[in-house]
């Protein structure tokens, strides 16, 4: 009856999905299942006879095992799966205690913790990168906005100077002198903004004041802008082409010796583009873009547009820049 019940229990047990065995007080297995068997086998390369044969494989495994935490309690098999073994003590009915011994299949778990791990990392890296972006922020939108302030006293010094050359060429009266001084004034206390970072940078124009500007500005070296279409109404883009016009009207006057500049405008859905031309001579041979042409190209291409020189049979200059969805 008694060896009935035993095969019975030991079936049971034998039948588990994990690993399972008892050591008596002097550390002896007394009923070790298959799949403890198994395992043991892996770890020790023989059968498991002692507690503490045991607890030595578990703290020095085989080198097919990897310990994959610091205690050494759960470890990877050469099949991938990772069990992790569990001591405890227990009594029996008639209080004689014992030590049990589970191995329980983790590997999914496991599996779940190393991709929990690289999410971790991988967001660890982002956070690292946002931060360095951060404090880069400051710094990038200062130069930024100081290239562009450069960019706007190098084409109003372009203009004031051919102002001041045409006056004087001309003889021009008093008055006219004057206001090129005044000219030179604005230029001067824009160049003395740019060059310092602690002191507020002036409010910026509205674009229709910025084009009005430009054309008086234009007329005063004897161009006339012919302006076929509208602005784009998202000031960004607005200011962007006034910068291309302003670029282009004193190269009209520098080198192609003309007196008219045409701006054609042209929107869709996605996009606006300008095409610049000039009455003036064509450019002899392939366009070198100097500081003003390559300054603008930095900007277009900062604010996710295209710019394109053409220099036969004339000079055409053309920059499509990407529309706001929601143009302020």
């Amino acid at each position: 009856m008694k060896r009935s019940l035993r095969r019975a229990i030991k079936e049971s047990v034998d039948n588990l999905p994990s690993g399972i065995c008892f050591a008596d007080s002097n550390g002896v297995i007394v009923l070790c299942n298959r799949q403890m068997y198994r395992l043991c086998h892996v770890l020790m390369g023989r059968d498991l006879q002692y507690l503490d044969e045991l607890r030595a494989a578990l703290k020095a495994p085989a080198d097919s095992v990897t310990p994959v935490d610091a205690d050494s309690s759960s470890l990877q098999f050469p099949d991938g799966a990772v069990w992790a073994f569990r001591e405890s003590k227990i009594a029996d009915t008639e209080g004689k205690r014992c030590t049990q011994v589970q191995a329980l299949d983790v590997t999914a778990l496991y599996e779940k913790r190393v991709e929990l791990e690289a999410e971790n990392a991988a967001l660890l890296e982002t956070n690292q990168r946002a931060k360095r972006l951060y404090a880069e922020l400051d710094r990038t939108v200062r130069e930024e906005e100081t290239f562009a302030m450069k960019m706007r006293v190098h084409d109003d010094m372009g203009l004031c100077l051919l102002t001041a050359r045409r006056a004087l060429e001309e003889n021009a009266p008093l008055s006219e002198l004057q206001e090129a001084g005044k000219v030179w004034l604005r230029v001067l206390d824009r160049t003395l903004a740019s060059g310092s970072a602690a002191e507020e940078q002036p409010e910026q124009p509205s674009t229709g004041a910025a084009l009005d500007e430009l054309l008086s500005s234009a007329e005063g070296i004897g161009v006339r802008i012919r302006l076929e279409g509208e602005l784009p109404k998202d000031s960004a883009n607005a200011y962007l082409l006034i910068t291309a016009m302003r670029e282009c009207t004193t190269n009209v006057v520098r080198h192609a010796g003309g007196s008219e500049m045409t701006v054609r405008i042209q929107s869709d859905e996605r996009c606006v583009t300008a095409h610049i031309t000039n009455n003036g001579a064509p450019p002899v041979g392939d366009i070198t873009e100097g500081g003003g042409l390559s300054g603008l190209r930095r900007r277009v291409e900062s604010a996710g547009g295209t710019m394109r020189l053409e220099s036969r049979p004339s000079f055409v200059l053309t920059i499509t820049l990407p529309r706001e969805e929601n143009p302020k």
